[in-house]
C-alpha cells in the first residue's frame, strides 16, 4: 500500500510559487483499500475472463498496464528518499521512452478508431508521490518518443522535492484521451486496453572503491503488472488533484510539438 502523501521540501530543486494548494486533494483515507479486490474491466475482453482474485487475466488487457523505473542524475543529487549523490553510483543522464502501439486492438467502441489506444502516464519519485501525469493518444503502429527529463519530470507537482530517480507507471485506454480539469479524473475514467509495449534506457555511472568510474547504457521493456480497480481508483485521482488544482503543475508533455 502508498504511503499517504508527505509534506514538501525534504531536498528543495526550485521555487515553490504555484503549488500553495498541496494539501487540498492529496489526503487519503483507509477507505481506499477496499477497492483493490474489485475486477476491472477491458475492452475487448471475453466474457468471464477475470477471475475471483479481481485481476485481468484475459490476453486482450494482459499489456494494458505496465511500469518500470528511471534514475536520471543519482550520480550528481541525492534522490527524495535520500539515494544516491555526488561520489556515488547512479543515473548520469536522459532517459529516453519509448511507445508503440502495436494497432491490433479491434476496439467495440464505434466512435474509435480500431488500433487507436491513449497511453496514460503517471510519474512518480522514489517516495512513492505521483508528481506528474497525462494522457498521450496513439493510433495503429505509431511510435512516440519521450524524453523524461524534457517531456515527463520537468513540470512536477511539487518542485521542491526531486525528481532525479522514480517510477513510471503506464495504463493504455480506448477511445480518445481525456486530459481535463474539469473531469471526473484528469485521465479517465476510462476503459483500459492492451497493444501498447513501452521500451525505457538507463544511463549510470558506477564508481568503484578504488575510485575507477564506468558509464553503462542499458533497454529494458517495461514490466506487466497485474491491474485491479483500487489501483485504478489510486492512479486517476491523484492525477485528478494535480490536473484541478497543480495551476499548470504536473501536467507531463507526449513529446514535441504538445
Amino acid at each position: 500500500m502508498k504511503s499517504p502523501l508527505k509534506r514538501f521540501g525534504r531536498v528543495p530543486t526550485a521555487v515553490l510559487s504555484a503549488v500553495a494548494i498541496w494539501s487540498l486533494g492529496l489526503l487519503w483515507t483507509g477507505t481506499q483499500q477496499q477497492a483493490f479486490a474489485q475486477a476491472v474491466g477491458c475492452a475487448g475482453a471475453v466474457t468471464g475472463a477475470v477471475p475471483a482474485s479481481g485481476v485481468v487475466s484475459d490476453p486482450a488487457c494482459y499489456d494494458a498496464y505496465k511500469l518500470s523505473y528511471f534514475d536520471v542524475a543519482t550520480a550528481f543529487e541525492p534522490s527524495t528518499g535520500t539515494y544516491g549523490g555526488p561520489g556515488n553510483s547512479g543515473g548520469a543522464g536522459d532517459a529516453l521512452l519509448r511507445i508503440v502501439d502495436a494497432g491490433n486492438f479491434d476496439t467495440t467502441n464505434p466512435g474509435a478508431t480500431a488500433g487507436d489506444v491513449c497511453a496514460n502516464i503517471y510519474v512518480y519519485n522514489d517516495v512513492q508521490e505521483q508528481m506528474e501525469c497525462c494522457s498521450c493518444p496513439l493510433t495503429a503502429n505509431h511510435l512516440l518518443n519521450l524524453s523524461v527529463i524534457n517531456d515527463l519530470i520537468s513540470n512536477p507537482f511539487n518542485p521542491k522535492e526531486s525528481l532525479s530517480a522514480g517510477v513510471i507507471k503506464i495504463v493504455g485506454s480506448s477511445g480518445a484521451c481525456s486530459n481535463s480539469a474539469t473531469a471526473t479524473t484528469a485521465a479517465g475514467p476510462y476503459t483500459i486496453a492492451g497493444g501498447l509495449h513501452e521500451w525505457i534506457n538507463h544511463t549510470e555511472l558506477m564508481f568503484s572503491t578504488v575510485g575507477a568510474l564506468t558509464q553503462s547504457t542499458s533497454v529494458d521493456e517495461f514490466a506487466h503488472s497485474e491491474l485491479d480497480a483500487g489501483e485504478l481508483t489510486s492512479l486517476n485521482t491523484e492525477c485528478w488533484n494535480i490536473w484541478a488544482h497543480g495551476s499548470g503543475w504536473g501536467r507531463c508533455k507526449c513529446g514535441l510539438g504538445d
